[in-house]
């Protein structure tokens, strides 16, 4: 996570707190050995038979796919760091529930992330959308914590919901703790909120959906807690239980900085051991074991190592997206900027989700006064992200602030021109101020 460390004005860390000191010197201490794998035990469910999950950028895309096995009545067991059952403002319960219900994937996205220009649900409002919708019989949140089950609080998690609106006084009351478990009732769907530790069969039909922020909630660094240790540790978990969910969605959460594009790959080689189950035995593959050594080299502040190890992650790995993308990272790191956009280009050819790092790379430009570059930057990311008008109108105001007035006339024109009058109720203004002075500017032309 050193991109987002070092540039910490830009997006949220992967897991809060995870700032450095200041830089001790270079250490060469070499990593641990690669974690082995246990045998693949005997089994027809998750992690014994291959499936192949639903990879989204954002939480709220699994809605097309949840609705597919509503007429099960299933459960839905969430792993991650947020359950996602932020309320719906009032006034836009009704089109939220038709989106959910009917709206295509495109749709999803257009209506689904603060980004856009009419948010309906948004990421954090997951859940809460399904249920409005009457698409699961129970609830399973799983949630990771870093005390034991015996340390948990009920009052402050009954705090905690309250605060944010998530539960009413009275379902709060209902709530109650056993074991690691909390269980209750959330909007008349029975809900347990589990302990990661606390795991159990569960019967009848599921929908599974596993957040990357599910894994925020557990990291300390390379150091202390691995993240592919906490990833075998999940998997283990779950193939320990032999769940069959007629659904399996994964988020990578990325788009909106929820969670660092540096730990991005997580959720794609979680992808790859479902699609895959034979992988877990004996070591991990060669590009993990060498993302591990590097992540480990970068807590121990041996750049050098990074930036080697780095480069052998792309000749093992030529094809992985995650590989081309640490190799920006540690080409960036160093500075060598051209060879690091290079490598971002190819990242993103391979995964347009990581076309999220030239929003952040414009950012550090327009910061440093230099607008050229940052729409030089907004470019693939626009391409990338045709449904996120923000970066038309960055660019407007880009062209703006160096006299490009008709240029940047044409991005203004391209607006969408509804705004969400609850999300974005300031945008219109912003849109207005800004042609005002595209027009006097043209005017002194």
């Amino acid at each position: 996570m050193r991109f987002l460390t070092l540039f910490s004005v830009l997006l949220l860390f992967f897991l809060s707190g995870c700032e450095q000191s200041s830089q001790p010197p270079e250490q060469t201490t070499a990593a641990p050995k690669a974690v082995q794998r246990s045998k693949v035990s005997t089994g027809s469910g998750l992690f014994h038979q291959p499936i192949t999950p639903q990879l989204l950028e954002l939480p709220d895309e699994a809605l097309a796919y949840w609705r597919t096995a509503a007429v099960e009545k299933p459960a839905l067991v969430l792993f991650s760091f947020d359950p996602l059952l932020k309320p719906i403002p009032s006034s836009l319960q009704q089109q939220a529930r038709k989106l959910a219900l009917t709206g295509s994937p495109q749709q999803l996205r257009q209506h689904g992330s603060i980004n856009t220009a009419e948010p309906l649900i948004l990421p954090t409002q997951t859940v809460t959308a399904a249920l409005d919708a009457g698409m699961f019989s129970k609830l399973y949140w799983i949630f990771p914590s870093k005390v034991q089950p015996e340390q948990l609080d009920l009052a402050k998690f009954r705090s905690q919901l309250l605060e944010k609106k998530i539960i009413t006084a009275e379902e709060a009351a209902g709530i109650n703790l056993l074991n690691g478990v909390y269980t209750g009732q959330i909007r008349g769907v029975p809900f347990e909120a589990v302990h990661y530790q606390r795991l159990r069969d569960i019967a009848g039909p599921l929908v599974l959906h596993i957040d990357t922020g599910f894994f925020r909630g557990l990291y300390d660094n390379e150091i202390k807690t691995p993240l592919y240790n906490l990833l075998r540790d999940t998997v283990d978990s779950l193939r320990a239980r032999n769940w069959q969910p007629s659904v399996t969605t994964l988020s990578y959460s990325t788009a909106e900085g929820a969670v660092s594009l540096d730990v991005r790959f997580v959720i794609s080689n979680l992808a790859e051991l479902m699609q895959n189950p034979a992988l877990l035995d004996g070591d991990m593959p060669k590009e993990w074991q060498l993302r591990s050594e590097a992540l480990y080299a970068g807590d121990m502040y041996s750049q050098s190592k990074q930036q080697q190890l780095a480069q052998q992650l792309v000749q093992v790995a030529p094809n992985s997206a995650a590989a081309h993308y640490d190799r920006f990272q540690a080409l960036f790191l160093d500075k060598r900027l051209e060879p690091a956009l290079q490598a971002l280009q190819r990242a993103v050819a391979l995964d347009p989700g990581y076309a999220a790092a030239y929003l952040q790379l414009a950012r550090i430009a327009a910061k440093e006064g230099k607008p050229n570059k940052a729409l030089k930057l907004l470019t693939p990311a626009e391409k990338q992200f045709p449904e996120y008008p923000f970066i038309p109108l960055q660019k407007a105001q880009l062209l703006t602030d160096i006299g490009q007035y008709a240029t940047a006339e044409k991005y203004l024109s391209s607006l969408p021109q509804q705004w969400s009058p609850i999300y974005h109720a300031n945008i219109p203004a912003v849109v207005a101020a800004l042609q005002r002075r595209i027009a006097k500017g043209g005017e002194s032309e």
